[in-house]
């Protein structure tokens, strides 16, 4: 396995979009995430296993409801890299349009 964060973006597609999704959507539970996003369940728990051990996201359980959901926030870095990643994909939209 590769430590370069760079190859496991790559390889990690459904990260890059959890990412920007939990940065519009701040906290949202995995429920939330299958229902309203373009991230595939099969996709999706990877990416959050790999945004865990990457330190992008954290999770909590919401023991307020039942049954208790997954809320997941994103950390400070995860911020710092969802931001980046809008950045670009703002970039990549108005190029779209010269």
């Amino acid at each position: 396995m590769t430590n370069n964060p760079i190859k496991i973006l790559e390889k990690q597609s459904g990260l890059i979009r959890l990412l920007i999704y939990l940065n519009d959507n701040p906290p949202t539970n995995v429920q939330s995430i299958v229902d309203n996003s373009e991230i595939y369940p099969n996709i999706m728990y990877p990416s959050i296993r790999k945004a865990k051990e990457l330190k992008l996201i954290k999770e909590e359980i919401d023991n307020s409801k039942y049954p208790p959901r997954t809320v997941l926030y994103l950390t400070e870095r995860g911020k710092l890299v969802a931001q980046k990643l809008k950045e670009i994909e703002e970039i990549l939209k108005s190029d779209r349009n010269e």
